[in-house]
């Protein structure tokens, strides 16, 4: 399962929650609340019926540089209908390290875990905090008696101009079977808080499990998405996003588009 949690201090993939964590944008410039409304629609090959999820998330400032994170989503894929509910809290330890702790609960099937954890610890580097590490575990539990557990390490690198380049990769184990996996990926973010965010990202690499319906799931299989995220301000307060992802593994493929909204207050 994918939490599709844009904080990404937890994953890092928008580059206004790196900038927050690396220190080059003060917690007192942010809005109270960041309310974001996401809605995607994926088109699948080799007969696969399509798919479409819709997204509302809050991100919250709390007093100390601290955080927190909401999201709902609901999703229908392969001919099922589920969803997550998930809950994100960040928290300063001091100037150069903090911590992010996830809860996720879901249902729907064997492709929503039924719930999940995630401990995160990340740390900031060189003279001017430019560079950022973290590391994180976390365990899944599914229907069916299946389980994910595994690492996460990343870094990501604040360059001169208004861009953060970032590269991590996930280690894996899924029960039954003991079946390892791992997904290397970069990413590149460019723009300015108040105007916009550009975030390209590849990652390439195997997947544990997969279940296409009843009966049908993939087992220990090469997998690589490319995607972009479009984040535009159109007011002070307010902006739209846009989305794209290809997704290809051995078995379909899957084009992703999605649009948003977003407003600060």
């Amino acid at each position: 399962m994918r939490v599709n949690l844009k904080l990404h201090t937890l994953q890092a993939a928008t580059g206004l929650a790196l900038a927050v964590a690396a220190g080059t944008v003060r917690a007192q410039d942010l809005p109270p609340v960041t309310w974001d409304v996401q809605a995607n629609h994926s088109q699948l090959s080799a007969g696969l019926p399509d798919g479409e999820s819709l997204s509302v998330r809050a991100s919250v400032p709390l007093p100390q540089g601290n955080s927190m994170t909401a999201e709902l989503m609901q999703e229908r894929k392969f001919g099922a209908k589920g969803g997550v509910l998930a809950l994100a809290y960040t928290r300063v330890l001091n100037p150069d390290w903090f911590a992010t702790g996830t809860l996720v609960v879901g249902n729907g099937g064997p492709n929503w875990a039924k719930w999940r954890t995630d401990m995160q610890i990340s740390a900031k580097w060189l003279e001017q905090r430019q560079l950022v590490t973290s590391g994180a575990l976390y365990h899944a539990v599914f229907d069916g008696g299946r389980s994910d557990s595994g690492l996460r390490l990343s870094a990501a690198l604040y360059l001169a101009d208004p861009a953060v380049l970032e590269a991590g990769v996930t280690f894996n184990l899924s029960q039954p079977g003991s079946v390892n996996s791992d997904m290397p990926y970069v990413a590149l973010t460019l723009g300015r808080e108040g105007q916009q965010y550009l975030s390209l990202r590849v990652s390439n690499g195997t997947e544990a499990y997969q279940a296409l319906g009843t009966g049908v799931q993939l087992v220990n299989f090469h997998s690589r998405t490319v995607g972009a995220t479009w984040r535009r301000w159109v007011g002070p307060q307010w902006g739209f996003t846009a989305q794209a992802e290809h997704y290809r593994n051995p078995t379909y493929q899957r084009q992703t588009l999605g649009l948003g909204l977003f407003a600060q207050w």
